[in-house]
């Protein structure tokens, strides 16, 4: 059964209203783009009047990274948009596909919950994979037509899992944390039945029960 599908099915009116709003929002990423290049050369521009060799280079490097940074900014804003990119969590797998860093290609996964070790989350908020010995999940990159499909090994058992939607990953860690072998806190509920603290004189003066609040 489907528990969670990211792009989410849309008929033909939310097809065109999705649509009207991602060429607002790529227009704008676009702009924030083009700000950090010229914010980049206007910085690198100032170097070349700039005296101090050590101050020169210092804004050259300066204006470089605030030009990687907007390039790489886009770059990630620009993966919401992409239509090779999905998620399907099911109550027995997972079927997700995900860009391989800057390329063309694309890691496509089917893995069942019963080949799961367990699962946790990394410094950068994607979710690792730990899978059985014995675990034959369906991995395989292929391009972004779909075709010159490859298999994929995972190494050490291990398959990284990056969401472009958060709503897809917190399915897996809140709702299937148990399918998925990932550690779930338990909080410590506090059942406060000594009223001890809260004294007659308090109660006088506090007749609706708010403890003051």
């Amino acid at each position: 059964m489907l528990v969670y599908e990211y792009p989410p099915k849309m008929n033909r009116v939310e097809k065109q209203a999705k649509a009207a709003h991602d060429l607002a929002q790529h227009a704008k990423i676009r702009r924030n783009m083009l700000k950090n290049l010229i914010l980049a050369a206007v910085i690198i521009g100032i170097s070349f009047f700039v005296g101090n060799i050590f101050v020169k280079i210092l804004l050259i490097i300066i204006g470089l990274a605030n030009a990687a940074v907007g390039c790489l900014l886009y770059w990630y804003n620009m993966l919401s948009f992409d239509a090779n990119v999905y998620s399907r969590i099911y109550d027995d797998h997972i079927e997700h596909s995900q860009r391989m860093g800057f390329s063309k290609r694309y890691l496509h996964a089917d893995i069942a919950y019963a080949d799961i070790e367990k699962s946790m989350q990394d410094n950068h908020g994607n979710l690792v994979i730990t899978l059985k010995e014995n675990a034959k999940p369906k991995l395989f990159t292929a391009d972004e037509n779909g075709s010159d499909e490859q298999d994929f090994t995972a190494q050490d058992n291990t398959v990284i899992l990056k969401f472009v939607d958060t709503k897809a990953k917190l399915t897996l860690v809140n709702d299937l944390y148990g399918q998925i072998k990932y550690p779930h806190k338990q909080y410590n509920v506090i059942d406060d039945d000594d009223d001890d603290y809260y004294t007659a004189e308090d109660k006088k003066w506090d007749s609706l029960g708010k403890h003051g609040l």
